[in-house]
C-alpha cells in the first residue's frame, strides 16, 4: 500500500493559534486543526512515514493521506460532482420575471442588454404574458411543492412607476398561488411601490448603492433627475417601516472601496441596523469588454487579492461577498460536521428559470436578452425548448473543466460563473481561493470566541 498526501488538501494558517492550521478535505469535508509538524509528517509521507498506526489509520479516514492515486482522486471527485449535480436537478426550481429591460439609470457597468433598455420600443410583460409564464412555470415543474416559493422580479429596473400595475397583476396573481416576491433595484422608484412591500407580498428588496452621496451620485444617475442617492434612502427607510428584508449592495472598484466604511456607519447613524431585516454587502466590480473605452474610464477595477486585503485592513471583510462560504465552515467546526458541498455554482446549472416580457427564457441574468443565450420560449401554448442550449447549461459543472475538477477547492466553490466561464472570465478562481483563507480564519475566531463566554 503506497501512501500518498492527497491532492485535495487545503491547510490554512491560523492568525489566532501560533503554530496551527485548519487543515481541510476537499472531497471528504473533513475540518481539523493540526500542528504545524503534524501538517509537515502529512505533506512528507510519501518520503517517511513515522506516524503512529492509530494516527495514520484516523487521517487515511479523514482523506488527507490516501492510497489513490491522483488520476483516481480526480475521478472520485468527478463522480461525487455528477451524483450531486443530478440531485440537485431533482428538487427545486426557481423563477424570475424581468419586468422590462427597460431602465432609468445610466450607470456605466451596467453593460447587459444596452441595446435594449435604450430602446423605447422595448415591450414590459403585458398582463397575457403573465399569465402565460405562470402556465410556463407549471409545465416546467407540475410538481407544486418543488417549485421556490419566492419569485425575483428583475429588469432592467422592475419598480418603473409606468409598470406599477403590471407588478401588482404579476403580485396578485402569484400571491394567490401561495408565492412571494424578491425584487431586485435601484430604489429610485421604491416609493411608488410601498403598497405592495409586506411580508407576504414583497417581502425582500435588493438596492444598489455605490457609496455615500457623493460618490454614489456620479455614478448610478438618473437619466433625468441625475443625483438619486437621498430619495433611494429615504425609500429605504421607509420600506425598513414596512417589515420587509432590505439588502444593499455595494458595487465596488479601487475608487469606492474605501468609501464602504463611511457609507456602514452613515446607515447606522441612520439607524438602518437597528432593524434585523438590514444586510449590507460588497461586490467586486470585475472587468469586462464589454464595457466601452469611454465608461472605463469612470471605472478603476480591483483584483480579487488587493480587494480582499484592503477590507481586511479596514475590518469589513464579512461584509464582501463570500456566497456561503463563511455560514458553511462557521457551522461545520461548531458542529464537528464535514463542510457541505457546493457542486454548482447557482441555479442557472440545475433548476433556474428566467421569463422576460418577449417570451423568451434564459437560464442567468448575466445573460438575459442575448438571443444567443435564450434556452427556450413560452410565447404559444407549450413551452418550445432549445434543448441544445439548455443542455449547455444543465450539463455544466466541474467535471466539464479539467482546470476545476483537480482543483482542490472545486466542491467548495462550484467552479464560478458559467456566464463568465462562456465568456472566458476566471476571475472566480483567484477571489475564492483568497476569500476562502481569510473565511477560515473568521470563523474559526468566532468559533473561538463562542467556546471562551
Amino acid at each position: 500500500m503506497e501512501l500518498r498526501t492527497s491532492s485535495y488538501i487545503i491547510p490554512v494558517k491560523l492568525e489566532k493559534e501560533k503554530g496551527k492550521y485548519l487543515l481541510i478535505h476537499g472531497y471528504t469535508g473533513a475540518i481539523d486543526v493540526v500542528s504545524e509538524e503534524l501538517l509537515a509528517k502529512i505533506e512528507s509521507i510519501n518520503l517517511v512515514n513515522d506516524l503512529s498506526e492509530d494516527t495514520l489509520q484516523n487521517l487515511l479516514k479523514r482523506g488527507y493521506i490516501t492510497v489513490k492515486k491522483q488520476n483516481e482522486e480526480i475521478e472520485y471527485v468527478s463522480r461525487i460532482a455528477r451524483a450531486l449535480h443530478k440531485k440537485m436537478q431533482l428538487l427545486y426550481k426557481n423563477f424570475t420575471f424581468v419586468v422590462t429591460y427597460n431602465c432609468n439609470f445610466r450607470c456605466p457597468y451596467c453593460f447587459e442588454n444596452r441595446r435594449m433598455k435604450d430602446d423605447s420600443s422595448v415591450l414590459s410583460f403585458t398582463r397575457m404574458m403573465v399569465d402565460k409564464a405562470y402556465s410556463a412555470m407549471e409545465e416546467i415543474e407540475p410538481r407544486v411543492e418543488l417549485r421556490d416559493k419566492t419569485i425575483a422580479l428583475y429588469g432592467g429596473e422592475p419598480l418603473l412607476p409606468q409598470n406599477k400595475n403590471i407588478v401588482k397583476y404579476i403580485i396578485a396573481k402569484g400571491a394567490e398561488k401561495g408565492y412571494t416576491f424578491r425584487v431586485l433595484t435601484n430604489g429610485y422608484n421604491l416609493n411608488c411601490f410601498m403598497d405592495l412591500l409586506s411580508p407576504e407580498l414583497i417581502d425582500e428588496i435588493q438596492v444598489t448603492i455605490d457609496g455615500t452621496k457623493e460618490y454614489h451620485n456620479k455614478r448610478r444617475i438618473h437619466y433625468e433627475d441625475n443625483e438619486t442617492f437621498d430619495k433611494i434612502i429615504s425609500n429605504v427607510d421607509q420600506a425598513l417601516k414596512k417589515g420587509v428584508n432590505i439588502i444593499v449592495r455595494v458595487n465596488t472598484d479601487n475608487k469606492n472601496v474605501e468609501d464602504f466604511v463611511r457609507l456602514k456607519a452613515y446607515f447606522e447613524d441612520c439607524g438602518f441596523f437597528s432593524y434585523p431585516t438590514f444586510k449590507m454587502y460588497s461586490a467586486l466590480l470585475w472587468d469586462s469588454s464589454s464595457i466601452s473605452e469611454e465608461e472605463q474610464h469612470s471605472l478603476d477595477f480591483l483584483s480579487a487579492k488587493l480587494y480582499i486585503s484592503k477590507n481586511e485592513e479596514m475590518g469589513t471583510i464579512k461584509q464582501c461577498k463570500d456566497c456561503g462560504l463563511y455560514t458553511r465552515i462557521y457551522q461545520a467546526l461548531s458542529e464537528n460536521k464535514p463542510i457541505p458541498f457546493r457542486n454548482v455554482f447557482c441555479a442557472s446549472q440545475t433548476g433556474g428559470y428566467i421569463f422576460d416580457p418577449l417570451g423568451d427564457i434564459y437560464p442567468c441574468w448575466e445573460i438575459v436578452g442575448n438571443n444567443n443565450y435564450r434556452i427556450g420560449n413560452y410565447r404559444n401554448e407549450k413551452i418550445e425548448w432549445d434543448n441544445g442550449k439548455l443542455d449547455e447549461w444543465h450539463n455544466y459543472d466541474i467535471t466539464v473543466n479539467s482546470i476545476c475538477k483537480s482543483c482542490k477547492y472545486a466542491l467548495f466553490c462550484g467552479g464560478g460563473c458559467v456566464a463568465h466561464a462562456l465568456f472566458g472570465r476566471k476571475e472566480q478562481c483567484a477571489y475564492f481561493t483568497t476569500m476562502f483563507k481569510s473565511v477560515v480564519n473568521r470563523a474559526f475566531e468566532k468559533m473561538l470566541n463562542k467556546s471562551f463566554n
